[in-house]
């Protein structure tokens, strides 16, 4: 056996026998092809057998590893039935032994139309525009509401909420059920060489089944994939599955996860990046402590103008930073509360952007978190003329739903207020899973999304007489409070400690 320095990656290898090259440099040098089977910089008889493919396996995508990327292209040197009582050397995408199922796995998950513009896209040709592209939310809810879910053993869950845009019906609202379509995936199979999967007519529950719209085909070219996109291009069909002269590209955002994250906590990513926008600030909370160049508290216990019972600390105990996150965290000390509230204020400020907030919730009776920002001029202007914008907001005996609201007027007799809110499906709460709120902030108009989905927006033109105050900086503010007017208090359901995990807080402009 030959050991190798860690700097030496570089390998070679001629039939009837193996040559090492050794990299004389300092630095590594990067090769096609490592064949360290093991990765333990060390040639030894496993790596010798894994390179002549003595098993039967092909390192397809040469990146040194046998692996489920790979094929296995002799079944009974894989195991594949030959010697069932003997450990599966190769699994497929499926976990079927020696097989050649592919799966992509960033498709498992629930998908439905971005609310951004481009969700559908048709033309004559594949890829192209010239018919139709929708603008910003500019389809109906009927297919919004649709949602396709993508499962760990390759099959499909089409869910339309009852009702369809028929393409074939003058674009009508019709009643329409299809859950189960056979779906087949086709590595390479795509018009451009992109992997694809195709929806088998006649089978499952679906005589002619379809994603996205009715007249969208059955074969769906996965153009584009990461963990919060989907874009998909099909060749149109007729009313009877025939392909027909068109051509659909659609685009989806994940809203949800299928892989079981869902338990730990993973959820909804943020995204690192948006088409036309630059990440100008962010704290990703990498660190041990809060980061004071970021953030400073406010404390006491005066009830803050709601008849809130929490006494807000800076201490530790209340909110702290590890494995990349911040966690705020409210106590029940004997027979009263302490909580933390972190704010921006002084420190980090912004006039119009995309805020990204992932977090996971609390919940429970009397338990209220908030996210949230003030105009900077707070100190010398006041609430309400400072103007408020709650990018989220939920009261713990309602931990399915979350608020979005804004607050504005140039005194307290003549405070506006206006908001809507968003729920999760099928008995979901903010507490199981992380999920992300956001508002996209323009001059004189703000969006407010959850998951990439819009649920409420306001413009300058809302404001009742009052002034508009939201043209001007804004810092954040995080918080639990305990009780107070809008949630209700505490009773012998509530359960302490409650705590709000923040992944991180992005601004894009």
């Amino acid at each position: 056996m030959r050991k190798l320095h860690p700097s030496c990656r570089c390998l070679a290898f001629a039939v009837g026998a193996l040559v090492l090259v050794p990299n004389l440099a300092t630095a590594q040098t990067d090769c096609e092809w490592n064949p360290d089977f093991e990765q333990d910089y060390a040639i030894g008889i496993t790596d010798i057998l894994a390179i002549l493919g003595i098993f039967g396996a092909v390192d397809n995508d040469q990146d040194g590893l046998w692996d489920v990327n790979d094929l296995c292209e002799d079944t009974t040197a894989c195991n594949y039935d030959a010697n069932p009582t003997e450990a599966c050397l190769y699994e497929d995408a499926f976990g079927e032994c020696g097989g050649d199922g592919f799966f992509p796995e960033l498709l498992i998950g629930s998908w439905q139309f971005t609310t951004a513009a481009g969700a559908i896209v048709v033309g004559p040709d594949p890829y192209s525009d010239a018919w139709y592209s929708s603008d910003p939310n500019g389809l109906q809810s009927a297919q919004y509401d649709d949602v396709y879910t993508f499962h760990p053993d390759g099959s499909l869950t089409t869910d339309y909420n009852g009702s369809i845009i028929d393409a074939f019906s003058n674009y009508a609202e019709l009643t329409y059920n299809c859950s189960s379509p056979v779906t087949q995936f086709l590595p390479g199979g795509g018009t451009s060489g992109e992997d694809a999967f195709a929806l088998l007519a006649g089978d499952g529950t679906c005589a002619c089944p379809f994603i996205g719209t009715n007249d969208a085909g059955l074969v769906y070219d996965i153009v584009f994939l990461d963990e919060s996109t989907l874009v998909l291009h099909a060749q149109g069909d007729n009313a009877d599955c025939n392909a027909a002269g068109l051509f659909f590209t659609f685009t989806f955002t994940r809203i949800a996860d299928d892989t079981g994250d869902a338990e730990d906590g993973e959820g909804y990513p943020a995204a690192d990046s948006y088409e036309g926008m630059t990440l100008v600030w962010s704290d990703e909370f990498d660190g041990t402590s809060v980061n004071l160049n970021n953030w400073t508290y406010d404390l006491g216990a005066s009830g803050w103008g709601n008849n809130e019972w929490q006494n807000y600390t800076n201490s530790s105990e209340n909110s702290s930073v590890a494995d990349g996150y911040l966690t705020i965290t409210v106590r029940q000390e004997g027979s009263g509360y302490t909580s933390a509230r972190l704010k921006s204020q002084g420190l980090q400020s912004f006039q119009y952007g995309r805020m990204d907030i992932r977090a996971k919730l609390p919940q429970g009776q009397g338990i209220w978190p908030a996210l949230w920002m003030l105009g900077e001029n707070f100190t010398s202007t006041g609430w309400p003329a400072c103007g408020e914008i709650d990018i989220m907001e939920l009261v713990g005996h309602q931990p399915s739903t979350v608020h979005g609201t804004a607050h504005w007027g140039s005194s307290w007799d003549v405070h506006q207020y206006t908001g809507s809110s968003t729920t999760l499906p099928n008995g979901e709460t903010f507490s199981d899973a992380f999920h992300l709120f956001s508002v996209i902030w323009e001059e004189n108009h703000i969006t407010w999304l959850m998951d990439d989905q819009v649920f409420f927006s306001i413009d300058n033109n809302q404001m009742n007489g009052q002034p508009y105050p939201f043209n001007a900086p804004f810092f954040f503010i995080m918080n639990i409070a305990v009780g107070g007017n809008w949630p209700g208090y505490p009773d012998a359901s509530t359960e302490f400690p409650q705590q709000m995990v923040v992944d991180c807080v992005r601004v894009f402009q």
